[in-house]
């Protein structure tokens, strides 16, 4: 398998963190790629995804009014798992295509040592094997072994948790993963007990999504 530049790890991490707290977008060298266009995604639409909105099928386009007055929309995919929007060409609304597929990037899953999912994501899977991280230095190296290290714990120690908290799908756990792979990064103090590390995990996590929610 031949292999892609994913980029220099700790720059990636970084920029990623950025995209998790709405600070920035992601900015994948797809290439000719368009896995994630043709592997049975539910988009999630939002209120400034109009030209989407608009255009896409009425068949495909699903809203679910939430107790809170909300309206939750989403875009589905056609039988073969494509993205209704996605034609010969490619993308037919790339220029206005949603904030989450913008958002989307499958190097998180090799960042975090997993797959993006089943058959259905057999195309994602085979670039995300192929994505190989560069490292400037020892703290960059270190950082993507935490990265795994978090992920391999969350997926692996998911009853140390409350119910319900820990999210089951690789997708969850590597964003998961990144949000706190600061407790497992060398030389911070580690509890060898499973709930006390989860305990740290989550205190972590709330603490960026916190920073999430003040950023402008």
């Amino acid at each position: 398998m031949d292999r892609i530049p994913a980029g220099e790890f700790g720059a990636w991490l970084a920029g990623a963190r950025a995209a998790l707290r709405g600070a920035a977008g992601s900015e994948v060298p797809c290439g000719d790629c368009v896995g994630c266009c043709v592997s049975s995604y539910h988009i999630a639409l939002r209120g400034n995804d109009r030209v989407v909105l608009r255009r896409v099928p009425a068949q495909f386009l699903h809203q679910q009014a939430e107790a809170s007055g909300d309206t939750v929309a989403w875009m589905g995919f056609r039988a073969d798992g494509r993205c209704p929007m996605l034609g010969d060409a490619g993308c037919s609304v790339y220029a206005d295509r949603p904030q989450t597929c913008r958002d989307y990037d499958c190097r998180v899953f090799a960042a975090a040592g997993l797959l993006a999912g089943d058959a259905r994501r057999a195309v994602i899977n085979e670039r995300v094997q192929a994505w190989e991280f560069s490292f400037a230095d020892d703290n960059s190296r270190a950082a993507r072994e935490a990265v795994a290290a978090a992920a391999t714990f969350i997926g692996e120690q998911a009853a140390a948790f409350p119910r319900g908290w820990v999210p089951t799908g690789p997708t969850g756990i590597a964003v998961l993963a990144l949000k706190v792979y600061t407790v497992f990064l060398p030389g911070v103090p580690r509890d060898e007990d499973a709930g006390a590390r989860a305990a740290a995990v989550m205190r972590c996590a709330r603490e960026f999504d916190a920073i999430q929610e003040e950023s402008p």
